[in-house]
């Protein structure tokens, strides 16, 4: 995932809160200048930290930190839907080698596909109900489309670890508890681009972080 010159305007690291956790936890807010448009939809964005040591890697897995979410969410396989002529989500999110369950949920056929460069990926024509799976070896942000309904289009944001966060609609996110120690969080938003910044998890608390584009 290529940064871009585009983005992050403000970063402030608020008064850590004190907390019984063993580690830090980053959590933010975001911003999207400009008139109301499709573009400002929060729930489009995500999150997640570049590089992570593998022992990290590995206890989120296992869960070992505290997540933002339900354990039963982690570990459910994503989905991606077709319906309505639609991708929902928009934005389909998944870790690197996680199965991602793409299903047809419509009453035609579709045809999803991608030609972004370390996604490529073509499921061909699927009738409705039809219910396929699709694995990525890269990280990155990969297009898609429907060979067959041209005005179908969609991202799936592949990432490199466990590390990440969605962006909820009022534009709020937090990564599970991390070790204290610097790192680069990245952020996208399909009408935006990508960012990064440099961020440090403290030993104990939590850390504000605002986004703006």
């Amino acid at each position: 995932m290529r940064p871009t010159r585009r983005g992050v305007l403000a970063l402030v690291l608020a008064t850590m809160l004190a907390t019984s956790a063993a580690a830090g936890v980053l959590h933010g807010e975001l911003s999207l200048a400009g008139p109301p448009t499709r573009g400002r939809a929060f729930d489009d964005a995500v999150v997640w930290i570049a590089q992570l040591p593998e022992p990290v890697e590995r206890k989120l897995v296992q869960g070992g930190h505290r997540w933002p979410w339900s354990a039963q969410h982690k570990l459910a396989t994503p989905m991606l839907v077709e319906k309505n002529r639609q991708y929902e989500p928009r934005v389909a999110v998944v870790v690197l080698q996680q199965p991602l369950e793409v299903r047809n949920a419509d009453q035609v056929w579709h045809g999803t596909f991608s030609v972004s460069p370390g996604g490529t990926f073509d499921l061909g024509k699927r009738a409705p109900g039809s219910v396929d799976t699709v694995r990525f070896t890269n990280a990155g942000v990969f297009a898609m489309r429907c060979d067959i309904h041209p005005g179908m289009s969609g991202w799936i944001a592949v990432t490199p670890n466990h590390a990440y966060a969605r962006v909820d609609a009022s534009g709020r996110w937090q990564l599970p508890a991390l070790p204290p120690g610097a790192y680069e969080l990245h952020a996208w938003h399909p009408d935006r681009g990508e960012t990064h910044v440099a961020v440090h998890v403290p030993a104990h608390g939590d850390t504000l972080i605002r986004l703006h584009w």
